[in-house]
């Protein structure tokens, strides 16, 4: 237990347990932590709670309306049609005789009005009251208040009252609460010649709309319940077919990644192997052009000299003509060995850029041949792997080789471009060009092709394109694209 405190010094120098910091549970923080559907639920419950109670509270008072209205209009026929043959002398304009009056007073005693109504007062359209159960009201005028002036209309109105009226006085000394009626007396003429205004006790009435407003209340509680449990059922059907949706969804996605980071691998692997091949071809190469240069070169080099020590001053002119024809065999094979070797030996390219490495391809086959390469380069802010420099020298090395020795002109043209993914180079001669469909072309070409092919495989195994467009008498345009950055992917 102790573990679960902090720790802080007193003034006197000792250490006091402190409560470690609660989470403080906001609604925000519970919103955040929730799933779409329990949000869903919870603003649901608030929402149809508030309406329900909005809805029950307008059917409570509609209910408690009707049952009054209802009541008081049945209470209403019954009173009038037991108070109102009383009344026939107010129709005339006598008024009220006193033996109108002592009936009236009597109405309530012991008769079956009496269990219903616990006191009334008769109106005059003026406001007068004419007869009350409480002699001490009679003969008074009160203003006419608006429930009065609905019955002088001609409309039953009813209500229960808590007899805060000046005319209810005596009323409220004995009941806090009346129900209070007013019912407009007819004339044969349809007029109305007075108001009667009675009062019953509300417990029953009280009683009887309670049991309607509970049987509301229910009605829109239970319907509020189906509603949301509906509701939030579907919500949470939907709800899991997305979660299983976006299940699945994250394992094809996952697989897909996983396949990518495959992929992306294998390249890695494979542009890793295309430099290690490069470079290991460059080594066999190198030791070709070793043992070339330490076996056949110095071989032929020495049968020259011999062909010097053996010629004879009075051999006759066959044989001198046959021995100079051999000792120019020998001389032009030493220099295919020479130009072969030459050819095969790569120079030391280690960090050269695009531009320079390209340069130096043009400049040695200048010097190798004497033709003429016009060379527009832009700089490179990248610089080449290894397999990307090795790759660059040879294809424009075997490019201008290729144009040297069968576009038929000694001028070419060399151009190095790039872009933010990408770096181009073209070479271009304006020769003989060739046919590759052609029989009498292919023949030709052949020698050729095998160049070709060696600059399509170098090009490839670095993830670029090879193009070669060529026609008869337009020449030939061999274009390469290698793909820019170390180890990065670069899909065809």
């Amino acid at each position: 237990m102790l573990s679960r405190f902090r720790t802080r010094h007193t003034t006197e120098g000792a250490r006091a347990p402190v409560a470690p910091a609660r989470r403080q549970l906001s609604v925000r923080y519970l919103v955040r932590r929730s799933s779409l559907a329990q949000r869903f639920a919870l603003a649901c419950l608030v929402v149809l709670v508030t309406g329900a109670l909005a809805i029950g509270q307008w059917v409570s008072r509609e209910i408690e309306s009707a049952v009054i209205r209802r009541t008081s209009a049945i209470t209403a026929l019954y009173v009038d049609s037991i108070i109102s043959p009383y009344l026939k002398g107010i129709e005339t304009g006598a008024g009220l005789s006193e033996s109108d009056s002592r009936a009236l007073g009597t109405l309530l005693a012991g008769t079956s009005l009496g269990e219903k109504v616990v006191s009334f007062k008769v109106w005059s359209t003026e406001g007068d009251v004419l007869f009350a159960t409480n002699p001490e009201q009679a003969g008074r005028r009160y203003p006419i208040s608006g429930d009065l002036r609905q019955a002088l209309g001609g409309s039953v109105h009813s209500d229960i009252s808590d007899l805060d009226e000046v005319e209810n006085r005596l009323e409220r000394e004995r009941w806090p609460q009346l129900v209070e009626t007013y019912s407009p007396v007819f004339s044969a003429k349809g007029l109305v010649t007075s108001v009667v205004e009675f009062y019953q006790l509300p417990d029953d009435l009280t009683a009887e709309v309670h049991r309607s407003q509970r049987r509301g209340w229910a009605i829109v509680g239970s319907s509020t319940i189906v509603m949301y449990f509906l509701l939030v059922g579907l919500v949470a059907s939907g709800s899991r077919t997305i979660t299983r949706q976006n299940r699945g969804l994250k394992t094809a996605f996952d697989q897909q990644t996983t396949l990518e980071q495959r992929i992306r691998s294998l390249n890695q692997r494979l542009r890793r192997a295309a430099g290690a091949k490069a470079q290991t071809d460059e080594q066999v190469l190198q030791r070709i052009m070793q043992d070339l240069h330490d076996g056949p070169t110095q071989d032929l080099a020495l049968a020259l000299l011999r062909f010097e020590a053996i010629r004879r001053p009075g051999a006759p002119p066959e044989e001198q003509e046959s021995l100079q024809t051999v000792q120019f065999a020998v001389r032009h094979a030493l220099e295919e060995v020479r130009n072969i070797t030459t050819g095969l030996r790569l120079p030391q390219l280690d960090g050269l850029g695009w531009r320079e490495t390209v340069e130096k391809a043009v400049s040695e086959h200048h010097l190798r041949t004497d033709t003429v390469v016009h060379l527009e380069a832009v700089e490179v802010d990248e610089a080449p792997d290894p397999a990307q420099r090795i790759a660059a020298y040879r294809v424009v090395q075997e490019a201008l080789s290729n144009a040297s020795h069968h576009a038929g002109t000694r001028e070419q043209w060399v151009k190095l471009a790039a872009d933010r993914a990408w770096v181009t180079i073209t070479v271009e001669d304006r020769g003989a060009g060739f046919d590759d469909a052609s029989q009498e072309s292919s023949t030709r070409v052949r020698r050729a092709r095998l160049g070709l092919q060696g600059m399509r495989d170098r090009t490839e195994l670095l993830g670029g394109t090879f193009m070669v467009t060529s026609a008869p008498g337009k020449g030939t345009t061999v274009e390469v694209r290698i793909p820019l950055g170390q180890g990065e992917d670069h899909v065809h």
